[in-house]
């Protein structure tokens, strides 16, 4: 009994030696799972910040860009505008230079006409004085 009772000592100092040996490494493995368990939360908070970070970036640029579009707008719009302005001044300036050019002609040619109509009454007036002096040469 005597032997079995050391037996039994020595298998209950062997099997409290593997419980704490076991003990131990529980201990090492839930400090692995802590530790994984802190790195992964650090990294999920580190991904979701550079997230945040990247969206207020990109919010940022779209504004930027939005601001710099409407900017372009404006102006090519008053480009445009000015280019519609100088074209219209063009245009009436051309206008203007046509009307002129149309009025110089018409008085042109009512010079031309009064001077046509002259040159026929003086034509017929000299055809008249040549037609008297065939006559009288005629009749001497």
């Amino acid at each position: 009994m005597k032997e079995r009772q050391a037996e039994l000592e020595g298998e209950s100092s062997r099997m409290r030696t593997l419980l704490r040996q076991k003990e131990y490494e529980v201990d090492q493995v839930n400090a692995v799972v802590s530790r994984l368990t802190q790195e992964r939360d650090r990294v999920t908070e580190v991904v979701r910040q550079e997230f945040v970070d990247k969206l207020v970036t990109t919010e940022e640029e779209n504004k930027q860009l939005k601001h710099e579009i409407s900017e372009l707008r404006a102006r090519h719009k008053l480009e445009l505008e000015r280019a519609c302005n100088a074209n219209e001044k063009e245009l009436t300036a051309v206008h203007e230079r046509v009307k002129q050019a149309l009025a110089k002609k018409e008085e042109n040619l009512k010079t031309l006409r009064t001077q046509h109509e002259a040159a026929l009454k003086r034509a017929e007036h000299l055809e008249m004085l040549l037609e008297t002096q065939r006559r009288e040469l005629v009749k001497k």
